[in-house]
């Protein structure tokens, strides 16, 4: 912002006492308070009021302000505040005509070049296309485009993450783009029009020839965008109207998150340790095996010398039969329910992903993978990382072992001296169980059920299916030869291969933690997510835009499973409930003879008519 390092000193001056330096300090603000509010209500009675409300606030707490540097953001805080405790439920809506308002476009400066070709009409093309922006989208324009604030300081101010407010201001660019054009305006008059007005609701000629908006504003980064092109109606709520869903979340919509899940804690669960530790300062390696190709399960195994580079440890293994873990400090191996994950809640990569999937991956969370993609993809394939204990030194070495379950490499090979504790549940120790899903979404009831192996040896035996039914809709059923949804008439609505409606779901069995799937089959279609850890409830939270449909998974970590899944919609701005699903697991198997858990018949699907039931299928849910 301009002369910045005038007004630190004027704050802190006016912090301490100084008369002259507060009343400098008022006379600047109001000004710039007035474009501010101004841009937001475009009602000059309004504006008056609010800025008249945040100066008197102004006055009264400046002195608890801890960094004068951050005024500005501080200021504009209150007045948005305001602004949003005025507007109440319409905040997030379009508000009223243009004619309503009681806002006159002011004239271009005359000393401006653009003044030339900006025309009345133009003005009250640009002012009635402004007018029907929400508040909140004016709002992030005004702070964006004239005010020059950082994505990272509009999102403390609306109450999101970064990355939802890069989403929302590219939201609100491209409503204001489709205004413009419905007046016929071409598509790249949007910068023009921004300009004009700045320079409409500037409030002095000095003030007016100081509005630039350059083409380098109005960028949000890759992911923003995909994100904002990508979630149709559901909308971005990365601009926080109020609420209280406070799970920080990596893609949209953290305000959003907040108002489902509650406030995020202060204090409360820590995050389960992750027993995976990637030391890029130690000789390690990383194997990964691909016992069926890379569509199939992959088993790991993570080794680790010691200080000198020698004596390697196998410290992770996750096999056909289990997850072990050699706890090196305690000389101790423990068997847990769970697979690894990463201990930053990263998603896990895959020597054997697609550079599409990785790429996506890069985009969503900001950093380029540490994984070199190989494209053999056979049976039997067997990936070995090796770090040589220097940073961005990752080689990897690519061999292939058709036997090597029956090799040492993926069996348990540490001594028996050492002490074992196993810290499975039953239905883990046994390998499998049955399950039970039952809710309520758009308004209808969900009932279903279905086998979940834990481990690759037991999806043999006792392999997986599912069977879901909408009441009065759909009902989707899944099995290892194939995946079939049927209409309410009982005709065949959809075909896949095995394990699709499994998709966006838990699959244990293919040796990836539930987070990990979830995030993967997500990147899969391209759609954004957003990651976090509810502190109070002690879950990891994923929330998934899916085309008009935002899925919020709550995810029991040491469990390793699904316990919810929340369906919003977003119409108009608002987000609104549409159900949830429950998931419950067995811990002792039922007679056999129960009815409801007779497996249902093998789906037989040519593999010319498979892949017309989509990743992240659920959203189907919502669909009367």
């Amino acid at each position: 912002m301009s002369h910045q390092n005038n007004d630190i000193v004027l704050v802190k001056k006016a912090q301490l006492g100084d008369k002259d330096s507060l009343s400098d300090l008022a006379k600047t603000a109001r000004v710039r308070l007035h474009e501010y509010v101004l841009r937001l209500t475009l009602n000059e009675d309004l504006t008056q009021d609010i800025v008249q409300e945040t100066m008197l606030e102004m006055l009264r707490i400046l002195r608890k302000l801890r960094k004068a540097e951050t005024f500005w953001p501080w200021l504009y805080g209150i007045a948005t505040n305001k602004t949003r405790n005025h507007y109440g439920k319409l905040w997030r809506r379009q508000t009223r005509n243009f004619s309503e308002t009681g806002y006159e476009p002011r004239p271009v400066a005359d000393d401006d070049t653009l003044s030339e070709v900006v025309t009345e009409e133009l003005k009250q093309i640009v002012a009635q296309s402004v007018s029907q922006l929400a508040p909140h989208h004016r709002a992030i324009l005004t702070m964006r485009c004239y005010d020059h604030l950082s994505y990272a300081e509009i999102a403390k101010l609306m109450g999101c993450s970064e990355i939802g407010a890069r989403a929302s201001f590219y939201r609100a660019k491209k409503f204001l783009a489709r205004r413009l054009s419905a007046y016929g305006l071409r598509k790249g008059s949007l910068l023009l029009a921004l300009v004009a007005f700045g320079k409409m609701t500037a409030t002095s000629k000095v003030s007016a020839a100081q509005v630039a908006v350059t083409g380098a504003t109005l960028q949000v980064g890759p992911v923003a965008a995909l994100v904002g092109a990508t979630t149709g109606k559901t909308g971005l709520i990365a601009l926080a109207a109020a609420g209280s869903l406070a799970v920080a979340s990596v893609a949209v919509e953290p305000a959003r998150v907040r108002a489902i899940l509650g406030a995020r804690p202060h204090q409360g669960h820590a995050l389960p340790a992750s027993p995976l530790h990637l030391d890029a300062t130690a000789k390690q390696e990383y194997w990964y095996y691909f016992p069926e190709g890379d569509q199939g399960a992959v088993m790991q195994r993570l080794v680790q010398a010691d200080a000198d580079g020698r004596n390697p440890v196998c410290q992770i293994l996750q096999n056909q039969y289990a997850n072990y873990h050699f706890d090196d400090q305690s000389d101790t191996i423990h068997i847990n329910n769970y697979r690894v994950w990463k201990p930053d809640l990263s998603v896990t990569r895959l020597p054997t992903d697609s550079r599409q999937l990785s790429d996506f991956l890069e985009r969503i969370e900001g950093h380029p993978t540490d994984m070199e993609l190989t494209s053999r993809h056979r049976n039997g394939l067997l990936v070995i990382c090796n770090n040589q204990g220097e940073r961005g030194s990752n080689i990897w070495r690519i061999d292939r072992h058709l036997n090597v379950l029956e090799e040492e490499y993926f069996q348990v090979g540490w001594p028996e001296s050492i002490p074992v504790v196993d810290h499975r549940d039953a239905m883990h120790q046994r390998g499998w169980t049955y399950f039970e899903i039952t809710g309520r979404v758009g308004g209808r009831s969900v009932s279903g059920m279905g086998r979940l192996p834990f481990v690759h040896a037991s999806a043999r035996a006792e392999y997986p299916w599912l069977k879901i039914r909408v009441d009065g809709g759909e009902t989707f059923v899944d099995t290892p030869t194939g995946a079939v949804i049927y209409d309410r008439a009982g005709l065949i609505a959809g075909r896949g291969a095995g394990g699709s409606v499994f998709k966006g779901l838990l699959r244990p069995w293919m040796g990836l933690h539930c987070v990990d799937t979830i995030r993967r089959d997500a990147a899969e279609r391209e759609l954004p997510f957003e990651t976090t850890y509810d502190h109070d409830a002690a879950r990891t939270i994923i929330t998934v835009y899916a085309n008009d449909v935002t899925l919020v998974y709550a995810v029991d970590m040491e469990a390793d499973v699904i316990e919810t899944i929340s369906f919003r919609t977003d119409s108009a701005g608002e987000s609104t409930p549409q159900g949830e699903l429950r998931f419950a697991y067995l811990r002792d198997i039922p007679d056999e003879t129960d009815a409801q858990y007779t497996i249902p018949a093998s789906v037989r699907v040519a593999s010319t008519r498979r892949q017309q039931i989509p990743g992240f299928w659920l959203e189907r849910l919502i669909t009367p």
